[in-house]
Protein backbone atom coordinates (compact mmCIF):
# COMPACT_ATOMS: atom_id res chain seq x y z
CA UNK A 1 0.00 0.00 0.00
CA UNK A 2 1.34 3.24 -0.94
CA UNK A 3 0.61 6.82 0.43
CA UNK A 4 0.89 10.59 0.23
CA UNK A 5 0.10 13.65 1.82
CA UNK A 6 -2.48 15.94 1.07
CA UNK A 7 -4.05 18.92 3.06
CA UNK A 8 -7.00 17.41 2.22
CA UNK A 9 -6.73 14.80 4.77
CA UNK A 10 -7.39 17.68 7.88
CA UNK A 11 -10.92 17.96 7.33
CA UNK A 12 -11.93 14.50 7.19
CA UNK A 13 -9.56 13.57 10.70
CA UNK A 14 -11.10 16.54 12.36
CA UNK A 15 -14.49 14.73 11.60
CA UNK A 16 -13.33 11.55 12.68
CA UNK A 17 -12.00 12.96 16.13
CA UNK A 18 -15.51 15.04 16.61
CA UNK A 19 -17.87 12.07 15.65
CA UNK A 20 -15.58 9.95 17.65
CA UNK A 21 -15.18 12.09 20.67
CA UNK A 22 -19.21 12.61 20.70
CA UNK A 23 -19.67 8.80 20.56
CA UNK A 24 -17.48 8.20 23.39
CA UNK A 25 -18.43 10.99 25.70
CA UNK A 26 -22.24 9.67 25.42
CA UNK A 27 -21.69 5.99 25.77
CA UNK A 28 -19.53 6.85 29.14
CA UNK A 29 -21.77 10.32 30.37
CA UNK A 30 -25.17 9.49 29.21
CA UNK A 31 -25.22 5.94 29.13
CA UNK A 32 -28.71 5.60 30.24
CA UNK A 33 -30.18 7.89 28.45
CA UNK A 34 -33.23 7.19 25.65
CA UNK A 35 -31.56 7.35 22.15
CA UNK A 36 -27.74 6.84 23.82
CA UNK A 37 -27.09 3.61 21.38
CA UNK A 38 -28.22 4.61 18.52
CA UNK A 39 -26.40 8.15 18.69
CA UNK A 40 -23.19 5.87 19.72
CA UNK A 41 -23.70 3.31 17.14
CA UNK A 42 -24.06 6.56 14.25
CA UNK A 43 -21.24 8.34 15.80
CA UNK A 44 -19.03 5.31 15.16
CA UNK A 45 -20.60 4.30 11.93
CA UNK A 46 -19.58 8.01 10.78
CA UNK A 47 -16.09 8.04 12.57
CA UNK A 48 -15.11 4.75 10.21
CA UNK A 49 -16.91 6.59 7.35
CA UNK A 50 -14.61 9.57 7.40
CA UNK A 51 -11.36 7.95 8.66
CA UNK A 52 -11.64 5.46 5.88
CA UNK A 53 -12.29 8.27 2.98
CA UNK A 54 -8.97 10.02 4.37
CA UNK A 55 -7.11 6.84 4.15
CA UNK A 56 -8.63 6.63 0.54
CA UNK A 57 -7.70 10.16 -0.01
CA UNK A 58 -4.22 9.64 0.91
CA UNK A 59 -3.91 6.67 -1.32
CA UNK A 60 -1.36 7.06 -4.53
CA UNK A 61 -2.51 3.99 -6.42
CA UNK A 62 -5.56 2.14 -7.52
CA UNK A 63 -4.89 -0.67 -5.20
CA UNK A 64 -5.36 1.28 -2.41
CA UNK A 65 -7.54 3.71 -2.81
CA UNK A 66 -10.08 1.01 -3.65
CA UNK A 67 -9.41 -1.10 -0.92
CA UNK A 68 -10.53 1.63 1.28
CA UNK A 69 -13.02 2.48 -0.72
CA UNK A 70 -14.93 -1.10 -0.41
CA UNK A 71 -14.32 -0.61 3.11
CA UNK A 72 -16.15 2.41 3.12
CA UNK A 73 -19.63 0.68 2.27
CA UNK A 74 -19.77 -0.43 5.25
CA UNK A 75 -20.71 2.88 6.46
CA UNK A 76 -22.36 3.91 3.44
CA UNK A 77 -24.87 0.77 4.56
CA UNK A 78 -25.62 1.22 7.48
CA UNK A 79 -25.09 5.10 8.73
CA UNK A 80 -28.03 5.34 7.11
CA UNK A 81 -30.53 2.53 9.53
CA UNK A 82 -28.33 4.39 13.07
CA UNK A 83 -28.94 7.22 12.11
CA UNK A 84 -32.97 6.50 11.64
CA UNK A 85 -32.96 4.76 14.61
CA UNK A 86 -31.76 7.51 16.19
CA UNK A 87 -34.27 10.03 14.83
CA UNK A 88 -37.02 7.35 15.60
CA UNK A 89 -36.13 7.12 19.43
CA UNK A 90 -36.15 11.02 19.46
CA UNK A 91 -39.50 11.35 17.92
CA UNK A 92 -40.93 9.01 19.90
CA UNK A 93 -41.18 5.49 17.56
CA UNK A 94 -39.30 3.76 20.20
CA UNK A 95 -41.44 0.46 19.44
CA UNK A 96 -40.06 0.45 15.87
CA UNK A 97 -36.57 -0.16 16.96
CA UNK A 98 -36.65 -1.58 20.04
CA UNK A 99 -38.32 -4.36 18.33
CA UNK A 100 -36.50 -6.97 16.71
CA UNK A 101 -37.91 -6.71 13.78
CA UNK A 102 -35.69 -3.50 13.42
CA UNK A 103 -33.25 -5.74 12.77
CA UNK A 104 -34.01 -6.50 8.72
CA UNK A 105 -33.59 -2.91 7.78
CA UNK A 106 -29.48 -4.33 8.28
CA UNK A 107 -30.09 -7.30 5.61
CA UNK A 108 -29.49 -5.20 2.71
CA UNK A 109 -26.64 -2.95 3.81
CA UNK A 110 -24.74 -6.45 4.66
CA UNK A 111 -25.79 -7.84 1.48
CA UNK A 112 -24.51 -5.13 -0.24
CA UNK A 113 -21.32 -4.98 2.15
CA UNK A 114 -20.71 -8.57 0.72
CA UNK A 115 -21.21 -8.07 -2.96
CA UNK A 116 -18.57 -4.91 -2.94
CA UNK A 117 -15.71 -7.66 -2.91
CA UNK A 118 -17.15 -9.03 -5.90
CA UNK A 119 -17.22 -6.03 -8.29
CA UNK A 120 -13.55 -6.72 -10.03
CA UNK A 121 -15.23 -9.92 -11.03
CA UNK A 122 -19.35 -9.11 -11.43
CA UNK A 123 -19.58 -5.26 -11.02
CA UNK A 124 -23.16 -5.42 -9.29
CA UNK A 125 -21.66 -2.40 -7.46
CA UNK A 126 -19.18 -0.65 -9.42
CA UNK A 127 -17.28 -1.47 -12.57
CA UNK A 128 -14.42 0.10 -14.87
CA UNK A 129 -12.02 1.17 -12.47
CA UNK A 130 -9.55 3.75 -12.94
CA UNK A 131 -7.84 6.42 -11.55
CA UNK A 132 -8.49 10.26 -12.25
CA UNK A 133 -6.03 12.62 -12.18
CA UNK A 134 -8.60 15.47 -13.29
CA UNK A 135 -8.42 17.06 -10.14
CA UNK A 136 -6.32 18.59 -6.69
CA UNK A 137 -5.78 14.76 -6.08
CA UNK A 138 -6.52 11.41 -8.05
CA UNK A 139 -9.52 10.11 -7.23
CA UNK A 140 -11.21 6.17 -8.49
CA UNK A 141 -13.67 7.02 -11.44
CA UNK A 142 -15.74 4.20 -12.13
CA UNK A 143 -19.04 3.08 -13.79
CA UNK A 144 -22.06 1.94 -11.53
CA UNK A 145 -24.01 -1.58 -11.60
CA UNK A 146 -27.20 -2.33 -11.38
CA UNK A 147 -27.43 -3.11 -7.42
CA UNK A 148 -25.93 0.47 -6.78
CA UNK A 149 -29.27 2.17 -7.13
CA UNK A 150 -30.48 -0.29 -5.25
CA UNK A 151 -28.37 0.65 -2.37
CA UNK A 152 -28.71 4.13 -3.07
CA UNK A 153 -32.16 4.17 -3.42
CA UNK A 154 -32.82 2.33 -0.07
CA UNK A 155 -30.30 4.45 1.75
CA UNK A 156 -32.28 7.43 0.33
CA UNK A 157 -35.16 6.26 1.51
CA UNK A 158 -34.35 5.90 4.93
CA UNK A 159 -32.45 9.00 5.34
CA UNK A 160 -35.55 10.96 4.06
CA UNK A 161 -37.57 9.50 6.31
CA UNK A 162 -35.24 9.92 9.40
CA UNK A 163 -35.44 13.74 8.03
CA UNK A 164 -39.36 13.71 7.75
CA UNK A 165 -39.61 12.99 11.37
CA UNK A 166 -37.68 15.67 12.47
CA UNK A 167 -39.57 17.89 10.47
CA UNK A 168 -42.60 17.00 11.39
CA UNK A 169 -40.73 16.70 15.36
CA UNK A 170 -39.60 20.36 14.55
CA UNK A 171 -42.68 21.66 14.08
CA UNK A 172 -45.45 19.89 16.39
CA UNK A 173 -43.48 19.37 19.28
CA UNK A 174 -43.41 22.29 22.39
CA UNK A 175 -40.76 24.14 22.59
CA UNK A 176 -39.03 23.13 25.22
CA UNK A 177 -37.55 20.36 22.65
CA UNK A 178 -37.61 22.02 19.44
CA UNK A 179 -33.83 23.74 19.98
CA UNK A 180 -32.99 19.79 20.40
CA UNK A 181 -34.87 18.88 16.80
CA UNK A 182 -33.47 21.41 15.74
CA UNK A 183 -29.82 20.40 16.66
CA UNK A 184 -30.31 17.07 14.69
CA UNK A 185 -32.55 18.11 11.92
CA UNK A 186 -29.64 20.78 11.10
CA UNK A 187 -26.85 17.95 11.57
CA UNK A 188 -28.73 15.20 9.32
CA UNK A 189 -29.23 17.69 6.58
CA UNK A 190 -25.36 18.58 6.18
CA UNK A 191 -24.93 14.77 5.74
CA UNK A 192 -28.13 13.89 3.15
CA UNK A 193 -27.75 16.85 0.77
CA UNK A 194 -24.28 17.46 0.03
CA UNK A 195 -23.87 13.28 -0.82
CA UNK A 196 -27.44 13.33 -2.82
CA UNK A 197 -25.49 15.80 -5.13
CA UNK A 198 -22.33 13.86 -5.34
CA UNK A 199 -24.22 10.29 -5.92
CA UNK A 200 -26.93 11.85 -8.63
CA UNK A 201 -24.04 13.74 -10.69
CA UNK A 202 -26.27 16.81 -10.64
CA UNK A 203 -23.07 19.02 -10.51
CA UNK A 204 -20.15 17.46 -13.06
CA UNK A 205 -17.48 18.92 -11.52
CA UNK A 206 -18.10 17.31 -8.33
CA UNK A 207 -16.06 14.18 -8.50
CA UNK A 208 -15.20 13.60 -5.01
CA UNK A 209 -17.90 13.16 -1.90
CA UNK A 210 -16.74 15.57 0.60
CA UNK A 211 -19.59 14.36 2.70
CA UNK A 212 -17.28 12.51 5.44
CA UNK A 213 -15.60 16.21 5.49
CA UNK A 214 -19.03 17.30 6.87
CA UNK A 215 -19.34 14.98 9.40
CA UNK A 216 -17.29 17.58 11.61
CA UNK A 217 -20.06 20.30 11.11
CA UNK A 218 -23.26 18.24 11.49
CA UNK A 219 -20.86 16.45 14.60
CA UNK A 220 -20.69 20.41 15.97
CA UNK A 221 -24.05 20.58 15.84
CA UNK A 222 -25.27 17.48 17.39
CA UNK A 223 -22.26 19.03 20.07
CA UNK A 224 -24.26 22.05 20.61
CA UNK A 225 -27.57 19.81 21.30
CA UNK A 226 -25.86 18.12 23.80
CA UNK A 227 -23.76 20.26 25.42
CA UNK A 228 -26.20 23.34 25.27
CA UNK A 229 -29.38 22.43 24.69
CA UNK A 230 -29.02 19.09 27.05
CA UNK A 231 -30.25 16.48 23.58
CA UNK A 232 -29.86 13.45 25.92
CA UNK A 233 -30.31 14.98 29.82
CA UNK A 234 -33.61 17.20 28.96
CA UNK A 235 -35.75 14.26 29.20
CA UNK A 236 -33.64 11.83 30.69
CA UNK A 237 -33.75 14.27 33.58
CA UNK A 238 -37.06 14.84 34.07
CA UNK A 239 -37.91 11.22 34.33
CA UNK A 240 -35.69 10.66 36.60
CA UNK A 241 -36.07 13.35 39.53
CA UNK A 242 -40.19 13.27 38.33
CA UNK A 243 -41.10 9.55 37.24
CA UNK A 244 -38.27 7.23 37.99
CA UNK A 245 -38.10 8.19 42.12
CA UNK A 246 -41.68 7.85 42.25
CA UNK A 247 -42.78 5.49 44.98
CA UNK A 248 -45.90 5.27 42.67
CA UNK A 249 -45.67 3.10 39.86
CA UNK A 250 -46.39 4.72 36.36
CA UNK A 251 -46.51 2.90 32.71
CA UNK A 252 -47.62 4.19 29.71
CA UNK A 253 -49.31 2.40 27.00
CA UNK A 254 -49.51 3.39 23.09
CA UNK A 255 -53.36 3.11 21.73
CA UNK A 256 -52.77 -0.26 20.55
CA UNK A 257 -52.54 -0.76 24.15
CA UNK A 258 -48.43 -2.09 23.93
CA UNK A 259 -46.38 -1.08 26.72
CA UNK A 260 -44.13 2.07 25.62
CA UNK A 261 -41.91 2.90 29.34
CA UNK A 262 -42.63 2.25 32.95
CA UNK A 263 -40.81 3.66 36.05
CA UNK A 264 -38.78 1.18 38.48
CA UNK A 265 -41.52 1.06 41.09
CA UNK A 266 -43.60 -0.50 37.89
CA UNK A 267 -40.81 -2.54 37.12
CA UNK A 268 -41.19 -3.89 40.99
CA UNK A 269 -44.91 -4.33 41.27
CA UNK A 270 -45.09 -6.41 37.65
CA UNK A 271 -41.82 -7.99 38.44
CA UNK A 272 -40.16 -7.26 34.97
CA UNK A 273 -37.83 -4.87 33.66
CA UNK A 274 -38.99 -2.19 31.26
CA UNK A 275 -36.92 -3.59 28.32
CA UNK A 276 -38.51 -6.89 29.14
CA UNK A 277 -41.97 -4.99 28.64
CA UNK A 278 -41.61 -2.50 25.88
CA UNK A 279 -43.56 -3.30 23.04
CA UNK A 280 -45.51 -6.15 24.82
CA UNK A 281 -49.42 -6.39 25.19
CA UNK A 282 -50.15 -4.78 28.89
CA UNK A 283 -52.28 -7.88 29.41
CA UNK A 284 -49.39 -9.92 28.58
CA UNK A 285 -46.90 -7.79 31.13
CA UNK A 286 -49.13 -8.47 33.99
CA UNK A 287 -50.18 -12.00 33.29
CA UNK A 288 -48.70 -12.29 36.51
CA UNK A 289 -51.33 -10.13 37.95
CA UNK A 290 -55.10 -11.44 37.25
CA UNK A 291 -56.25 -9.04 39.26
CA UNK A 292 -54.79 -6.21 37.69
CA UNK A 293 -55.56 -7.54 34.14
CA UNK A 294 -58.70 -7.98 34.71
CA UNK A 295 -59.56 -5.04 36.69
CA UNK A 296 -58.22 -3.48 33.38
CA UNK A 297 -59.78 -5.34 31.01
CA UNK A 298 -63.14 -4.89 33.01
CA UNK A 299 -62.84 -1.45 34.38
CA UNK A 300 -65.67 0.54 34.30
CA UNK A 301 -64.10 4.43 34.77
CA UNK A 302 -60.72 6.47 35.22
CA UNK A 303 -60.10 4.09 38.20
CA UNK A 304 -59.82 0.66 39.51
CA UNK A 305 -58.80 -1.07 42.99
CA UNK A 306 -57.48 -4.73 42.74
CA UNK A 307 -55.75 -6.54 45.69
CA UNK A 308 -52.64 -9.03 45.58
CA UNK A 309 -52.24 -11.76 48.01
CA UNK A 310 -54.37 -12.38 50.85
CA UNK A 311 -54.47 -11.72 55.07
CA UNK A 312 -52.70 -10.14 56.43
CA UNK A 313 -49.42 -10.60 53.85
CA UNK A 314 -52.25 -9.24 51.29
CA UNK A 315 -51.95 -5.53 49.92
CA UNK A 316 -55.02 -3.41 47.94
CA UNK A 317 -53.63 -1.21 45.20
CA UNK A 318 -55.58 1.44 43.26
CA UNK A 319 -55.03 2.56 39.78
CA UNK A 320 -55.64 5.39 37.43
CA UNK A 321 -55.89 5.22 33.46
CA UNK A 322 -55.66 8.75 31.57
CA UNK A 323 -55.48 9.62 28.34
CA UNK A 324 -52.48 11.00 26.82
CA UNK A 325 -53.67 12.87 23.69
CA UNK A 326 -52.46 15.13 21.24
CA UNK A 327 -53.00 17.77 18.65
CA UNK A 328 -56.85 18.28 17.80
CA UNK A 329 -57.50 15.81 21.47
CA UNK A 330 -56.54 12.61 19.44
CA UNK A 331 -55.76 10.16 21.66
CA UNK A 332 -52.05 8.56 21.57
CA UNK A 333 -52.05 6.15 24.16
CA UNK A 334 -52.84 5.74 28.29
CA UNK A 335 -50.84 6.99 31.60
CA UNK A 336 -51.88 4.27 34.04
CA UNK A 337 -50.39 5.16 37.94
CA UNK A 338 -50.84 2.44 40.51
CA UNK A 339 -49.79 2.80 44.00
CA UNK A 340 -50.28 1.31 47.47
CA UNK A 341 -53.81 1.88 49.19
CA UNK A 342 -53.07 -0.68 51.79
CA UNK A 343 -52.22 1.27 54.57
CA UNK A 344 -55.33 3.58 53.58
CA UNK A 345 -57.73 1.18 53.79
CA UNK A 346 -56.40 -0.05 56.94
CA UNK A 347 -56.64 3.26 58.16
CA UNK A 348 -60.67 3.56 57.18
CA UNK A 349 -61.36 0.23 58.78
CA UNK A 350 -59.68 1.42 62.00
CA UNK A 351 -62.26 4.75 61.71
CA UNK A 352 -64.85 2.43 60.92
CA UNK A 353 -64.43 0.33 63.83
CA UNK A 354 -63.82 3.30 66.13
CA UNK A 355 -67.81 4.22 64.96
CA UNK A 356 -68.97 0.99 65.25
CA UNK A 357 -67.36 1.01 68.75
CA UNK A 358 -69.06 4.75 69.94
CA UNK A 359 -72.39 3.35 68.14
CA UNK A 360 -71.84 -0.12 70.14
CA UNK A 361 -70.94 2.00 73.50
CA UNK A 362 -74.07 4.36 73.35
CA UNK A 363 -76.65 1.66 72.81
CA UNK A 364 -74.80 -0.02 75.78
CA UNK A 365 -75.05 2.76 77.43
CA UNK A 366 -78.96 3.02 76.83
CA UNK A 367 -79.69 -0.40 77.17
CA UNK A 368 -78.45 -0.16 80.75
CA UNK A 369 -80.08 3.12 81.74
CA UNK A 370 -83.23 1.70 80.40
CA UNK A 371 -82.92 -2.15 82.28
CA UNK A 372 -81.80 -0.14 85.40
CA UNK A 373 -84.96 2.75 85.20
CA UNK A 374 -87.28 0.33 84.28
CA UNK A 375 -86.86 -4.17 84.86
CA UNK A 376 -84.39 -3.75 87.78
CA UNK A 377 -86.72 -1.40 89.55
CA UNK A 378 -89.71 -3.63 89.51
CA UNK A 379 -87.74 -6.16 90.53
CA UNK A 380 -86.18 -4.53 93.77
CA UNK A 381 -89.82 -3.62 94.59
CA UNK A 382 -91.28 -7.46 94.07
CA UNK A 383 -88.54 -8.33 96.47
CA UNK A 384 -88.97 -5.59 99.10
CA UNK A 385 -92.93 -6.40 98.88
CA UNK A 386 -92.17 -9.97 99.25
CA UNK A 387 -90.20 -9.78 102.26
CA UNK A 388 -92.80 -7.48 103.51
CA UNK A 389 -95.84 -9.33 103.09
CA UNK A 390 -93.61 -11.97 104.77
CA UNK A 391 -93.38 -10.36 107.74
CA UNK A 392 -96.48 -9.19 108.10
CA UNK A 393 -97.80 -12.74 108.10
CA UNK A 394 -95.67 -13.98 110.28
CA UNK A 395 -97.06 -10.89 113.01
CA UNK A 396 -100.38 -11.96 112.44
CA UNK A 397 -99.54 -15.41 113.14
CA UNK A 398 -99.86 -17.08 109.11
CA UNK A 399 -97.00 -18.95 108.32
CA UNK A 400 -98.53 -21.61 106.08
CA UNK A 401 -96.85 -19.44 103.02
CA UNK A 402 -93.80 -18.32 104.77
CA UNK A 403 -91.97 -20.63 102.81
CA UNK A 404 -93.07 -19.88 99.30
CA UNK A 405 -92.79 -15.93 99.87
CA UNK A 406 -89.11 -16.89 101.10
CA UNK A 407 -89.07 -18.66 97.60
CA UNK A 408 -90.12 -15.71 95.70
CA UNK A 409 -88.20 -13.13 97.24
CA UNK A 410 -85.42 -15.14 97.00
CA UNK A 411 -85.95 -15.24 93.27
CA UNK A 412 -86.71 -11.51 92.86
CA UNK A 413 -83.02 -11.18 94.77
CA UNK A 414 -81.39 -13.37 92.48
CA UNK A 415 -82.92 -12.00 89.58
CA UNK A 416 -82.04 -8.62 90.65
CA UNK A 417 -78.55 -9.62 91.53
CA UNK A 418 -78.13 -10.73 88.18
CA UNK A 419 -79.56 -7.59 86.17
CA UNK A 420 -77.18 -5.47 88.30
CA UNK A 421 -73.94 -7.53 87.31
CA UNK A 422 -75.30 -7.59 83.49
CA UNK A 423 -75.84 -3.84 84.11
CA UNK A 424 -72.17 -2.91 85.12
CA UNK A 425 -70.77 -5.33 82.28
CA UNK A 426 -72.56 -3.78 79.62
CA UNK A 427 -71.79 -0.41 81.08
CA UNK A 428 -68.05 -0.55 81.34
CA UNK A 429 -66.59 2.10 79.62
CA UNK A 430 -64.10 0.71 77.40
CA UNK A 431 -65.30 -1.62 75.32
CA UNK A 432 -62.83 -4.94 75.14
CA UNK A 433 -61.75 -6.71 71.94
CA UNK A 434 -60.09 -9.47 74.17
CA UNK A 435 -62.42 -12.26 74.43
CA UNK A 436 -60.00 -13.48 77.16
CA UNK A 437 -60.27 -10.66 79.11
CA UNK A 438 -63.72 -9.99 79.17
CA UNK A 439 -63.93 -13.76 80.19
CA UNK A 440 -61.26 -12.98 83.21
CA UNK A 441 -64.12 -10.42 84.72
CA UNK A 442 -67.01 -12.47 84.27
CA UNK A 443 -64.98 -15.19 86.17
CA UNK A 444 -64.23 -12.62 88.99
CA UNK A 445 -67.54 -11.22 89.26
CA UNK A 446 -69.14 -14.86 89.47
CA UNK A 447 -66.38 -15.68 92.45
CA UNK A 448 -67.86 -12.45 94.33
CA UNK A 449 -71.70 -13.39 93.89
CA UNK A 450 -71.61 -16.96 94.78
CA UNK A 451 -68.27 -17.96 96.63
CA UNK A 452 -67.28 -20.79 94.35
CA UNK A 453 -63.56 -20.36 93.67
CA UNK A 454 -62.79 -20.90 89.57
CA UNK A 455 -59.38 -22.34 88.17
CA UNK A 456 -58.73 -20.53 85.03
CA UNK A 457 -56.40 -21.36 81.95
CA UNK A 458 -56.05 -19.75 79.19
CA UNK A 459 -52.19 -19.96 78.74
CA UNK A 460 -52.36 -21.70 75.15
CA UNK A 461 -54.09 -18.64 73.20
CA UNK A 462 -54.86 -14.67 73.14
CA UNK A 463 -57.10 -13.50 71.18
CA UNK A 464 -57.91 -9.91 70.23
CA UNK A 465 -59.44 -8.05 67.59
CA UNK A 466 -62.52 -10.32 67.78
CA UNK A 467 -65.62 -9.81 65.43
CA UNK A 468 -68.27 -8.37 67.76
CA UNK A 469 -70.81 -11.30 66.88
CA UNK A 470 -68.10 -13.81 67.77
CA UNK A 471 -66.88 -12.41 71.15
CA UNK A 472 -70.72 -11.70 71.85
CA UNK A 473 -71.56 -14.84 71.54
CA UNK A 474 -68.88 -16.77 72.95
CA UNK A 475 -69.08 -14.30 76.14
CA UNK A 476 -72.67 -15.25 76.29
CA UNK A 477 -72.29 -19.36 76.50
CA UNK A 478 -69.34 -18.89 78.88
CA UNK A 479 -71.08 -16.61 81.58
CA UNK A 480 -74.66 -18.84 81.31
CA UNK A 481 -72.82 -21.58 81.97
CA UNK A 482 -71.12 -20.23 84.95
CA UNK A 483 -75.12 -19.12 86.17
CA UNK A 484 -76.12 -22.85 85.67
CA UNK A 485 -73.46 -23.76 88.45
CA UNK A 486 -73.89 -21.30 90.65
CA UNK A 487 -78.14 -22.18 90.70
CA UNK A 488 -78.31 -25.44 90.18
CA UNK A 489 -74.75 -27.47 90.88
CA UNK A 490 -74.25 -27.04 94.28
CA UNK A 491 -70.26 -27.35 93.29
CA UNK A 492 -67.03 -26.30 95.55
CA UNK A 493 -65.33 -25.48 92.58
CA UNK A 494 -65.06 -24.51 88.78
CA UNK A 495 -62.46 -24.99 86.63
CA UNK A 496 -62.24 -22.96 83.07
CA UNK A 497 -59.50 -23.65 80.31
CA UNK A 498 -59.07 -22.45 76.54
CA UNK A 499 -56.99 -24.06 74.31
CA UNK A 500 -56.97 -23.46 70.35
CA UNK A 501 -55.52 -25.12 66.97
CA UNK A 502 -54.98 -23.59 64.37
CA UNK A 503 -58.60 -23.80 63.08
CA UNK A 504 -60.30 -24.11 66.02
CA UNK A 505 -61.21 -22.39 69.54
CA UNK A 506 -62.24 -24.77 72.41
CA UNK A 507 -63.16 -23.81 75.93
CA UNK A 508 -64.27 -25.53 78.37
CA UNK A 509 -66.11 -25.26 81.88
CA UNK A 510 -66.17 -28.26 84.56
CA UNK A 511 -67.33 -28.07 87.81
CA UNK A 512 -67.60 -30.87 90.71
CA UNK A 513 -71.18 -30.32 91.88
CA UNK A 514 -73.92 -32.74 92.45
CA UNK A 515 -74.18 -33.39 88.38
CA UNK A 516 -77.42 -35.21 86.53
CA UNK A 517 -78.86 -37.45 84.09
CA UNK A 518 -78.05 -36.02 79.99
CA UNK A 519 -81.38 -35.33 78.46
CA UNK A 520 -83.72 -36.15 80.76
CA UNK A 521 -83.48 -35.23 84.17
CA UNK A 522 -81.46 -31.35 83.60
CA UNK A 523 -81.99 -29.37 86.70
CA UNK A 524 -85.42 -27.46 85.91
CA UNK A 525 -84.89 -24.20 84.61
CA UNK A 526 -81.57 -24.76 82.58
CA UNK A 527 -83.23 -26.66 79.53
CA UNK A 528 -84.06 -23.35 78.07
CA UNK A 529 -80.49 -21.45 78.66
CA UNK A 530 -78.86 -24.89 77.05
CA UNK A 531 -81.01 -24.50 74.10
CA UNK A 532 -80.23 -20.74 73.77
CA UNK A 533 -76.38 -21.99 74.26
CA UNK A 534 -76.48 -24.28 71.15
CA UNK A 535 -78.36 -21.89 68.56
CA UNK A 536 -75.65 -19.43 69.53
CA UNK A 537 -72.80 -22.53 69.03
CA UNK A 538 -74.44 -22.92 65.91
CA UNK A 539 -74.42 -19.36 64.32
CA UNK A 540 -70.71 -19.36 64.85
CA UNK A 541 -70.72 -22.77 62.81
CA UNK A 542 -69.72 -25.02 66.18
CA UNK A 543 -70.77 -27.22 68.40
CA UNK A 544 -71.78 -27.72 72.29
CA UNK A 545 -71.13 -30.81 74.32
CA UNK A 546 -72.23 -31.36 77.72
CA UNK A 547 -71.16 -34.42 79.54
CA UNK A 548 -72.43 -34.58 83.37
CA UNK A 549 -73.48 -38.10 86.01
CA UNK A 550 -75.15 -37.52 88.94
CA UNK A 551 -72.47 -36.62 91.65
CA UNK A 552 -69.73 -36.28 88.96
CA UNK A 553 -70.69 -32.68 88.30
CA UNK A 554 -70.67 -31.03 84.63
CA UNK A 555 -68.30 -30.55 81.95
CA UNK A 556 -69.38 -28.18 79.02
CA UNK A 557 -66.94 -28.23 76.02
CA UNK A 558 -67.28 -25.44 73.56
CA UNK A 559 -65.87 -25.74 69.63
CA UNK A 560 -65.79 -23.14 67.24
CA UNK A 561 -64.12 -22.72 63.78
CA UNK A 562 -62.06 -19.80 63.89
CA UNK A 563 -62.32 -19.18 60.41
CA UNK A 564 -63.65 -15.28 59.90
CA UNK A 565 -63.89 -14.95 63.94
CA UNK A 566 -60.84 -12.26 64.10
CA UNK A 567 -59.19 -9.36 61.81
CA UNK A 568 -55.58 -9.35 64.14
CA UNK A 569 -54.40 -12.41 66.10
CA UNK A 570 -51.22 -12.44 68.62
CA UNK A 571 -50.24 -16.18 69.78
CA UNK A 572 -48.48 -16.02 73.38
CA UNK A 573 -47.07 -19.52 74.72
Amino acid sequence: MNYQYTPFLWPLLFSTAITAFLGVYALIRRRKSKGTISFVLSMAVLSVWALFNALELSGSDLKTKLLWANLQYLSYGYSPVTLFAMCAEFTGHDRLVKSRRFLWFAVLPTVIFALVWTDGSFGLIRYGFHLSFSGAVPVVAKQYGPLFYVHAAYSFALNLFSWFLLVRALFSRSAVYRKQTLSLFLGLSLILFPNFLYVSHLIPSYRHDITPALFGPAGLFAAWGIFRQNLFGLVSLAWATVVKNMEVGVLVLDQQGDVLDMNPACEQLLACTAPQAIARPFGEVCAAIPALAAAFSERNGPSVEFSIGAGNAGRVYAAEISPITGKGSKTLGELIMIWDVTEKKRRQQELLDRQWALAVEEERARTARDLHDNLSQILGFVSLQAQGVRYELEQAGISTVSNRLDRLATAAQEAHTELRVYIRGIREPNFERNLFTIIRQDLRFFEERTGIPVTQDFSECQLEGLEPHFLLNVRYIVHEALNNVGKHAAARHVAVSASRSEETLQITVEDDGKGFVQETTAPDGTKFGLGIMRERAEELGGTLEITSKPGKGCRLTLRIPMKGAKRNETVAG
